[in-house]
């Protein structure tokens, strides 16, 4: 059973719930559409119906989830206009971020930025001679994290709890769609002309670059969308007829 500790640097049940429900929503273990039945999650998880409707309200303040009256808690779906909406609202965050945290890059971000740079670039090195989907794995997470230290340094927090919370909406659409990124563009060069820009201290070189870095993201992702709301749909959605 998932109890609350005392000590503050731990997760509460709440956010222990709470964080295993959103890995699941991201992970597609549950899928768009998907009633979360409160009854099925509390036995489940092993906690109080109070703790999962408190988990469940706080993911709906994150948009992953959504509620009906009377009818209970769902998993948000996914839609072609859902996509556009959040990667227009992310570019505008993202470089405001960026932007700020290039005004105040210091010895640290620099030493952080070369690592993660580092990293990444030795996995984009490895995939070149194979496609390997531990090795796409944790693309994905070197990329994060290349991203995250460009930004790292942004003194607005409000920009960096939108970036975060955009972030987390725009990867269900990413982990849907783009398995081999390869294939469709030298993403390699990419991140390497924005890493010299950001280290050279070129602010609006930087931001161009992560501009049009993230357009080709968008228009590769959304080519492979379904283009209608029927193509989105999961069997399980069905459940809403119920």
């Amino acid at each position: 059973m998932i109890v609350e500790n005392p000590n503050p640097t731990k997760k509460t049940a709440v956010e222990t719930v709470q964080s295993q429900i959103r890995d699941q929503i991201l992970n597609f273990d549950l899928p768009p559409g998907t009633r979360l039945q409160v009854d099925n999650l509390r036995l489940k998880f092993d906690v109080s119906t109070a703790t999962m409707r408190e988990a469940l309200s706080r993911l709906l303040i994150d948009n992953l989830v959504t509620t009906e009256r009377q009818r209970g808690f769902w998993v948000r779906e996914l839609s072609l206009e859902d996509f556009r909406s959040i990667s227009e609202a992310r570019k505008i965050v993202e470089i405001g971020a960026l932007r700020s945290s290039l005004d105040h890059r210091d010895d640290n971000w620099e030493g952080d930025l070369f690592a993660a740079y580092r990293k990444l670039k030795l996995v984009e090195d490895r995939l070149l001679s194979k496609y390997d989907l531990d090795l796409t794995s944790e693309w994905h997470l070197r990329n994060r994290k290349f991203h995250d230290c460009l930004v790292q340094n942004c003194r607005n927090p409000w920009l960096i709890d939108f970036r975060r919370l955009l972030h987390q909406h725009s990867d269900r659409y990413h982990r849907l769609v783009l398995k081999d990124n390869r294939k469709h563009r030298d993403v390699s060069q990419e991140h390497a002309e924005i890493f010299k820009s950001a280290i050279d201290g070129d602010i609006e070189r930087c931001v161009a670059l992560v501009e049009n870095h993230i357009d080709t993201t968008v228009e590769l992702i959304a080519k492979r969308l379904p283009q209608t709301s029927e193509g989105f749909a999961i069997p399980l959605s069905a459940e809403r007829n119920k």
